[in-house]
């Protein structure tokens, strides 16, 4: 399940800042009856990134993304894992002329 929170809005000046949550989460649980008794397990996992910042004031509100750089460069240098080999393997078959 996904979400959307906002959390405990900050006061400076006239301004009022307030952080929003993009929380996911997922929860599994189970239980066994059997002749001996009863049993039970689960687990949870909840995982929570930052999405924006919320600045209210009375020009009215302002929406700040938060952008993830390091998902972005991640994201990059994986394209260039899969690309480099690639564009390596056509060119040594060009220059052995198969």
């Amino acid at each position: 399940m996904t979400e959307i929170v906002e959390g405990k809005p900050i006061h400076i000046g006239a301004r009022e800042l307030v952080p929003v949550v993009r929380v996911e989460t997922s929860t599994r649980r189970r239980a066994f009856v059997g002749s001996d008794g009863l049993a039970g397990q689960g687990w949870s996992f909840v995982h929570m990134r930052p999405i924006a910042i919320l600045e209210r004031s009375e020009a009215g509100e302002h929406r700040i993304p938060i952008q993830d750089r390091t998902a972005q460069a991640l994201g990059g240098l994986l394209l260039a894992a899969l690309i480099i080999p690639l564009l390596l393997s056509v060119a040594v078959r060009l220059a052995r002329g198969k």
